[in-house]
């Protein structure tokens, strides 16, 4: 283990100098590397190999604690190890996933820009601007929705769904909407990796009896849903992010002052707002990598 600190030591010493063009340790790169290569040929000798299982175990929780998903090589390694694994380990019932189920999320599709529809001019009515741009910088198509907004004004207006379809298929990405979903079939997007963008009316006070309705300038809202938790329990909810603020499902409405991002909502609640038509009467937005 010192030996392998060691090692470590050298390499980050060697980064730091390598970045500043530093003569004493671009001579001595060569010689390290030489010095590893010898080492590690030792160690794959007969004499130590039962020391090397020993001290070569990896510990997985740095793993997941620096995991980025933008890194090809690490979801090429990811993808190594899942093959690798037995058939009972990746199974719904293995005890580790129902101790990761534990913390409240069952799925989530992580989304690395949340963006605010206010932050746009006339943002009022730009909430189908900011999820589309949500959706769009998941897959690296864009960096802000300003971007995502030029795009989008080439096809139509912020209340389109042909512009932003049409947008979205611009940047090469693969678009389905349908008008028909479900709770199953965003459920089934989410454990693909796809987060979903979803249109519902955010008015009126169920609370009070009120049916979900249309506001006064805009008739629905739209969001994105990108994960879900207790899918098999009597009261499942959605991880949504909202770039209208936090979102007040039963009373309507949001609060811009408090952020939208990761919000859960309560499933029951929400397919009132979002399924107003009944059963398999949502509407959808599908964008996933072709």
């Amino acid at each position: 283990m010192l030996r392998s600190e060691a090692i470590r030591f050298l390499r980050d010493w060697l980064v730091r100098r390598r970045q500043c063009r530093h003569t004493a340790a671009l001579r001595f790169d060569g010689h390290l590397h030489r010095w590893i290569q010898l080492w590690r040929s030792h160690l794959r000798s007969s004499k130590i190999r039962p020391a090397l299982a020993v001290t070569s175990v990896l510990s997985l929780l740095p793993f997941f604690e620096w995991y980025k998903p933008d890194v090809p090589h690490r979801m090429a390694a990811i993808k190594q190890l899942e093959e690798a694994m037995p058939a009972e380990l990746l199974s719904e019932d293995a005890e580790w996933f129902q101790a990761w189920k534990a913390s409240g999320i069952d799925q989530e599709v992580y989304l690395p820009r949340y963006f605010r529809q206010l932050d746009l001019p006339g943002g009022e009515r730009k909430c189908f601007t900011s999820s589309g741009a949500m959706a769009a910088a998941y897959f690296k198509k864009i960096a802000t929705q300003e971007e995502y907004e030029q795009i989008r004004e080439r096809y139509g207006d912020t209340t389109s769904v042909y512009a932003h379809v049409k947008a979205l298929t611009s940047l090469g990405l693969q678009v389905r909407f349908v008008d028909n979903a479900d709770a199953e079939d965003v459920m089934e997007a989410i454990d693909a990796g796809i987060p979903v963008m979803v249109g519902w009316l955010h008015q009126g006070n169920m609370l009070r009896g009120e049916p979900p309705m249309c506001s006064s300038t805009t008739c629905g809202h739209w969001s994105v849903i990108h994960g879900y938790s207790g899918r098999y329990s009597n009261d499942p909810s959605w991880l949504m992010s909202d770039p209208a603020g936090l979102p007040d499902i039963e009373r309507g409405g949001h609060n811009p002052a408090l952020s939208g991002y990761r919000v859960s909502v309560r499933q029951a609640a929400f397919h009132q707002r979002w399924q107003d038509r009944g059963p398999r009467s949502g509407w959808a937005i599908f964008v996933e990598a072709q």
